[in-house]
């Protein structure tokens, strides 16, 4: 019963008291107008999961719209909508990995009617595969910042891609193709 209240609580929160910028796009802190890559996965697969599918999609959608690099198919960490500029263009790897593992969480929860949704979502997951897989170690593993090799490797963005991977092609909207780009990387 706790949970249960503490869940109503959270889409209370998402959908009526969290501040959001001028679009409608959720902050992902609330000292800050600030949208962070991070919140793909956060308030996105919530919202789906209990139905506020349309909504869910909607955060997808503005935080895209703000943090997506199309000359790079990456995301770009953070963006100010209060100085409307970037606070952190670097893009980060473990963002874009939450990226794609959020948007796959929310394709699997769309009802049979958005289906069309659910298709331009797996478009969006592909592209930032792509363009994070320019930049695959031999290792199978990426730097922190995706497309700087003087920042550190991180594990995470591979552990990331690779569960995206897996659900996308058993789930049947990416080819089996990545499948040994995702065996490698785990």
């Amino acid at each position: 019963k706790s949970l249960h209240a503490a869940a109503d609580r959270m889409l209370d929160y998402l959908l009526n008291q969290a501040p959001r910028t001028s679009r409608g796009t959720l902050h992902h802190i609330e000292t800050k107008p600030q949208v962070w890559i991070d919140s793909m996965y956060m308030a996105p697969p919530f919202l789906a999961v209990v139905e506020y599918a349309e909504e869910a999609v909607k955060q997808i959608e503005g935080i895209r719209d703000l943090l997506w690099l199309p000359e790079k198919q990456l995301f770009a960490h953070i963006w100010d909508d209060g100085e409307q500029a970037f606070e952190r263009k670097a893009c980060w790897g473990v963002g874009n990995g939450w990226a794609a593992a959020g948007m796959t969480r929310v394709m699997r929860m769309l009802p049979a009617k958005m289906r069309a949704k659910k298709q331009r979502l797996a478009e969006y997951v592909k592209a930032v595969l792509d363009g994070c897989l320019v930049h695959q170690r031999e290792d199978g593993l990426f730097h922190d910042v995706v497309d700087d090799p003087s920042s550190f490797v991180d594990t995470n963005l591979s552990q990331m891609l690779a569960y995206t991977i897996y659900r996308g092609v058993r789930e049947g909207w990416l080819g089996a193709a990545y499948l040994d780009t995702a065996d490698h990387m785990r």
